[in-house]
């Protein structure tokens, strides 16, 4: 983690340039300052019920670690702080405008609440993450819940918009079965990732030699690059021949050029030890596509609704 304390960092709104800016012992203040909120979640957590999450958590040594200051780390989690922040107050105006549709179209004001919801639990949840240092799990999760507001804003913003045609039953569950196995692959690749922090941790490398470490849910994650592909051909035949909507078309082979860049940023991961350039790449394309999927989806449940009222 670039910043040991939430919401500032090191104690500043704007975090500094360089170590000797800092207190001499800001590592021992801030690891008893991690201790203490550590040890607050983990009692929250017994409280509801979770006890083998909250010995987890009580019980993870990088928890404990300390925070070395690193300035590209640092302005790296800083500019994301700052962009979570804009996005806050953008979906905390989004919500507001629309309480005016509340008599003539409810489902958008609700849809945008939800969406508002999923942003500031999402919020607490980078505070979490901060905390526990990066926790397997907690990660996943607040990858998940940007996706679900995503979501609830861009099916609140398509709910009273005309589409560009009717679709068929076929391309519909193509779509959806893409949206899943969407969904499953950003959930395994979360997994992958925090396999390979753990064994880096244990001081373990993860090469082309010994990638059978990951188990089967690396090669999940493999195998749902290549269905996701062959169900986008799919989809641009189905949609060609069935309902010819160029649209449509487009986007399809969009997310397919995004499928296929990021599976060569997969191999490049793991034949380059994950340079940087690649990790981002990877996680990017991947989110990206995902939302491509949602799009995608929310067109057809519109189509949908629009052939039946017809």
């Amino acid at each position: 983690m670039g910043c040991p304390d939430w919401p500032k960092c090191f104690g500043s709104w704007v975090p500094p340039t360089s170590e000797d800016q800092l207190p001499a012992d800001y590592e021992t203040d801030y690891l008893n300052k991690r201790k203490e909120k550590v040890s607050r979640l983990a009692q929250l957590l017994t409280r509801m019920g979770f006890d083998q999450k909250a010995n987890e958590i009580a019980g993870t040594k990088e928890n404990l670690g300390s925070h070395a200051f690193n300035v590209r780390k640092t302005y790296t989690e800083y500019v994301n702080r700052l962009w979570g922040a804009l996005t806050g107050v953008l979906t905390l105006l989004a919500a507001i405008s629309s309480l005016q549709f509340w008599k003539t179209s409810r489902a958008i004001t609700v849809l945008s609440l939800l969406g508002l919801l999923f942003v500031v639990f999402n919020g607490w949840l980078g505070s979490i993450v901060v905390d526990t240092n990066l926790l397997g799990g907690v990660v996943t999760m607040h990858f998940v819940l940007a996706f679900l507001a995503i979501a609830c804003f861009m099916l609140a913003y398509y709910w009273n918009k005309s589409t560009e045609g009717a679709s068929t039953n076929k391309l519909r569950l193509v779509i959806v079965l893409g949206l899943v196995l969407s969904v499953v692959q950003l959930l395994t690749g979360t997994s992958v990732r925090e396999e390979i922090d753990f064994f880096r941790q244990a001081g373990i490398a993860i090469g082309m030699e010994n990638f059978d470490k990951l188990g089967a849910v690396f090669n999940v994650h493999r195998l749902l690059a290549l269905v996701s592909g062959v169900l986008l051909i799919a989809m641009y035949r189905i949609n060609r021949s069935g309902t010819n909507r160029p649209k449509t078309s487009v986007i399809i082979l969009a997310t397919l050029a995004m499928v296929i860049i990021q599976a060569l940023t997969g191999i490049a991961n793991i034949r380059f030890d994950f340079p940087a350039l690649a990790q981002l790449l990877h996680v990017v394309l991947g989110s990206m596509t995902l939302v491509s999927f949602i799009y995608l989806t929310i067109h057809e449940i519109k189509s949908k609704k629009l052939q039946y009222v017809n």
